[in-house]
């Protein structure tokens, strides 16, 4: 009896050990595929990009897209606004239509994210290169939301062949291809999560500059932050008991400092002086809201000269 339960046990034991062996071969596997897949990309934002289709699981059915991917038989890719369209070339003589559907960032999300990047120079001029900075998923972050899509659900895709799994060698191919499209122009994943390199960039424009609003509107601007500028901005007051004049002058040394101010004109003698950048865009608003800036400026620094001297 004893002997038959040892049996027993042993053969319990052995069925463990199987089952850790098969899921730690199993791990070893899918650690392999993940690698493979994720070597396909070349960029950053490539292997981001399988990363996150990744997250949506079945990498053994990912797996066996990554030949037709490698062999190039997808066409027609077309990335539009939450949603990635191709046809792939399978054993049928007819190729078969994909189609991958994403949640795109709601405009107003994209306004806000539009003004977060207009607030830093560094992200303007990365994107005006045709560049995405490294760390620009942090403003979408920043808002609730993400650069890439989130794989909170199942993978929302459908395609024409016979396997009606998601995904099928088709949709994997195309995901997976979709990852090397991003390496040449990661601008197109702003497009397909709403907003078009082009869109976003005149958004951008808009937030840092006046430029798009009527010289009358955009002087009216100037005018009520001058305003606000006189109500709120007090001139600092150091009593003459305070200055030694020791800690500052030489011995010997002569001790005479003025200060002439003349009443400003409408001329603007240091912008004929320097003249304007070569670069703007349109030059005469420039002239017209800088002109009327300085002149508002100019006048109320003669102001308070007059009165410190009264």
């Amino acid at each position: 009896m004893k002997k038959s339960n040892k049996k027993e046990i042993t053969r319990k034991e052995y069925n463990k050990r199987t089952t850790n062996s098969r899921g730690s071969n199993v791990r070893k596997v899918v650690q392999d595929i993940k690698k493979e897949l994720h070597g396909f990309a070349k960029t950053r934002w490539g292997h981001l990009w399988v990363d996150r289709m990744l997250g949506y699981g079945r990498p053994f059915r990912m797996q066996r897209g990554i030949r037709y991917a490698q062999e190039e038989r997808l066409s027609n890719i077309t990335i539009s606004p939450g949603m990635i369209f191709a046809t792939v070339q399978g054993t049928a003589p007819t190729p078969y239509r994909v189609k991958v559907l994403f949640d795109t960032i709601p405009d107003d999300v994209w306004n806000q994210i539009s003004m977060k990047i207009a607030e830093k120079a560094y992200y303007t001029i990365k994107l005006l290169e045709n560049s995405i900075p490294e760390d620009f998923e942090r403003i979408f972050e920043e808002l609730g939301y993400d650069l890439f899509p989130n794989p909170t659900t199942k993978l929302n895709a459908s395609c024409s062949c016979p396997d009606k799994e998601i995904p099928c060698k088709h949709i994997a191919a195309t995901v997976l291809y979709v990852a090397r499209v991003f390496d040449f122009d990661p601008f197109l994943l702003l497009k397909l999560r709403g907003k078009a390199r082009e869109e976003l960039l005149c958004t951008i424009k808009h937030a840092r500059s006046c430029a798009n609003e009527p010289i009358s509107i955009s002087v009216k601007k100037i005018r009520k932050m001058v305003n606000i500028a006189e109500k709120n901005f007090e001139v600092p007051i150091l009593p003459a008991q305070e200055i030694d004049p020791s800690s500052f002058i030489q011995p010997k040394a002569p001790y005479q400092i003025g200060f002439r101010f003349t009443k400003p004109t409408s001329e603007i003698n240091i912008l004929e002086t320097l003249n304007l950048a070569p670069n703007l865009e349109k030059p005469d608003q420039f002239y017209q809201v800088f002109r009327e800036l300085y002149v508002a400026v100019s006048q109320k620094a003669y102001k308070m000269v007059k009165h410190l001297k009264e």
